[in-house]
C-alpha cells in the first residue's frame, strides 16, 4: 500500500546520472492469500493481506535514470526489513543513500551491477571504490562518507547472495574477498583479549574521528552558548508563540533531547511534584515519552516550568490543535503541537498505533494529512530561518546554533552551579545521572571543555598583553590617538 510518496535526492553532479530515491511515508507489508478455483482459464481469487505490524513509515525506494525502480536495490532493502527487529527509517534512508550513488556510478560508467571479470581490477566494485578514493583525495567526499558508502555496497552484495535474490552463476568471479580482523580489547577486568571482526579487501580505512576543540561530543558535535549568548537568545524568544518558548525552556533548563521534549504527553506534566517542587518524569522504553535509543532515565523539570507547561495544555490555543491532529482532544496527545495539528516529532507510541488497520481508518478521518513521521525539521527550520536571523540584527557575530547545542548549554550551566556545592567529583556524577550520559567519559568532556575554555581566555589575554605592544595596527593607532 503506497500513499503519497515524496522525492528526495538531488542531482549530483559528480555521475551522469539522474537516479534518485524516494520516500514511501506508507509502507506496508503485504501477502497474497490465493482462493482455490475449478476455472483454469479465469483468473485465481486472491486478495492482499496486510502483515501484523508491518507498517513502515518513510521507507526509502531507489529509482533509476529512466524512472523506473532499481528493482535488485529495492528487494535488498526489504529483505533487510524483514530480518530487523527495530526499524528505524533514518538508517534505512542512509544504506538507501549509499546504493543511490553506487546506482549513479554505475549509470554515469554504463556498468552492470553483476559485472565481475576475473579481473579485480575491472570488476564493478573495485572500479566503484576506486572512485571513491578518488573524490577522497580531490577533496569531493570525505574519508568517512566514501568508507560507508563502500561497506553499504559490500553488505548490498553480500545480502542479494545470501537471501538468494540472484542467481549463483552469477558470481562465478566474487565481488570482494571477506578477511578476518582481530581486534586487542581491554575488558572490565583489566584483561587484553582479540576479537574477531568480519571485514572484506574492499575496505576504505577511515581514521577515528577526534572531537574537533571548542566542541564536545555528546551524541554529536556540540558547541555550549555562553551564559550571555544564553540570554540574548532567551530576549528574542520572548517574541516567539508560547509553544517555541516552552520548547526551548525544556531544553536550556532540562537539558533534554528534541525528540523527548516533542514525545512528551499532555498527562505526564500532570503528575504530582516531589518534595523540592520539581517534577521528576521518567523516560524512555515503557513511558511514552522517547528517549535515544529508548534509555530509561529520569527528567527533572523546574516546577515553574511545569506551572508553565499547564497553563499552556490548558489554553485555547492548545486545545485547538489537539482537535486538528491525530489523537484529538486527550490527555494522551502530545504536549506539543503545530499550528496545523501535526506532532513536531513523531513518536514510537504512534508509529506502533498506526500500524494497527483500525486505527488507520480512525487516522485517516482526521483533518492532519496521514503521511510521513516528523523529526523536528519544523524546529531546526524555525532556528535557521526565524530565530537566528532575529539575533544577527542586534549581534552579527551570534555563533550558528543547533537545536541540540541547548543540551550542551544545560550541561555546563549544571557543572558550573554543582562544582562549588558537591565537589568536581561529586558534580560529574550528578550531571552525568541529570544528562543519562552512558559514561563518565562523556560527562568528563564538559569538565575539560571548561578547563580548556579557561585557559583559552587565559593564554590569549597574556599573549595579547605581551605581544600586541610591538605590532603596527591602525586600530592600535587610532586608539594612542584617542
Amino acid at each position: 500500500m503506497v500513499v503519497g510518496i515524496r522525492g528526495s535526492g538531488t542531482r549530483d553532479d559528480r555521475y551522469d546520472s539522474s537516479a534518485h530515491r524516494l520516500l514511501i511515508p506508507e509502507f506496508r507489508l503485504l501477502s497474497v492469500s490465493f482462493a482455490v478455483s475449478n476455472d483454469s482459464e479465469a483468473p485465481i481469487p486472491h486478495e492482499f493481506l496486510e502483515s501484523p505490524s508491518g507498517y513502515f513509515p518513510n521507507f526509502p525506494v531507489i529509482i533509476q535514470g529512466n524512472g523506473e525502480p532499481w528493482d535488485i536495490a529495492n528487494a535488498f532493502l526489504v529483505t533487510t526489513l524483514l530480518k530487523t527487529s527495530s526499524y528505524e527509517s533514518r538508517s534505512f534512508r542512509g544504506t538507501a543513500d549509499h546504493l543511490l550513488d553506487y546506482l549513479r556510478f554505475l549509470e554515469d560508467e554504463g556498468l552492470s551491477y553483476l559485472y565481475f571479470p576475473e579481473n579485480d581490477l575491472l570488476k564493478v566494485t573495485y572500479r566503484y571504490r576506486q572512485r571513491l578514493i578518488d573524490q577522497i583525495f580531490s577533496g569531493e567526499l570525505k574519508r568517512k562518507t566514501g568508507s560507508a558508502r563502500m561497506n553499504a555496497v559490500v553488505r548490498f552484495y553480500k545480502g542479494i547472495m545470501d537471501s538468494g535474490l540472484v542467481a549463483k552463476e552469477c558470481f562465478v568471479h566474487q565481488p570482494y574477498e571477506a578477511v578476518q580482523l582481530y581486534l586487542s580489547i581491554e575488558t572490565n577486568f583489566g584483561l587484553t583479549r582479540l576479537l574477531k571482526v568480519e571485514s572484506h579487501n574492499l575496505a576504505i580505512r577511515a581514521p577515528r574521528a577526534k572531537t574537533p576543540a571548542g566542541y564536545i561530543n555528546d551524541g554529536g558535535l556540540l558547541r555550549p552558548l555562553t551564559i550571555q549568548q544564553q540570554e540574548t537568545l532567551l530576549k528574542e524568544l520572548l517574541k516567539s508563540s508560547r509553544e517555541y518558548q516552552l520548547i526551548f525552556y525544556l531544553a536550556l533548563f532540562t537539558g533534554a533531547r528534541m525528540q523527548t521534549i516533542c514525545t512528551i504527553q499532555v498527562r505526564h506534566i500532570w503528575k504530582d511534584l516531589d518534595g523540592n517542587g520539581d517534577l521528576r518524569l521518567p523516560i524512555g522504553a515503557g513511558t511514552g515519552v522517547d528517549t535515544k535509543s529508548g534509555t530509561n532515565m529520569t527528567l527533572l523539570i523546574p516546577g515553574w516550568l511545569v506551572h508553565d507547561l499547564k497553563v499552556y495544555s490548558r489554553s485555547n490555543e492548545s486545545q485547538r490543535r489537539r482537535g486538528k491532529s491525530f489523537y484529538g482532544e486527550t490527555d494522551e496527545n502530545y504536549l506539543f503541537l503545530a499550528n496545523t495539528g501535526c506532532e513536531f516529532y513523531t513518536s514510537k507510541r504512534e508509529i506502533l498505533g498506526r500500524a494497527n488497520p483500525n486505527v488507520h481508518q480512525r487516522a485517516s478521518s482526521y483533518d492532519r494529512a496521514f503521511n510521513s513521521i516528523r523529526e523536528g525539521a519544523n524546529i531546526r527550520q524555525y532556528i535557521s530561518d526565524t530565530l537566528l536571523p532575529r539575533i544577527r540584527e542586534r549581534d552579527e557575530n551570534y555563533q550558528r546554533f543547533r537545536f541540540h547545542d541547548l543540551r550542551a548549554s544545560f550541561g555546563m550551566n549544571l557543572l558550573e552551579e554543582e562544582i562549588p556545592v558537591r565537589g568536581t567529583t561529586g558534580a560529574l556524577d550528578y550531571v552525568q545521572q541529570r544528562m543519562g550520559h552512558s559514561s563518565k567519559e562523556i560527562t568528563l568532556q564538559y569538565l575539560n571543555y571548561k578547563a580548556d575554555l579557561a585557559r583559552k581566555i587565559d593564554v590569549q589575554s597574556r599573549y595579547e598583553h605581551g605581544l600586541f605592544k610591538y605590532v603596527n595596527s591602525a586600530q592600535k593607532s587610532v586608539g594612542d590617538h584617542s
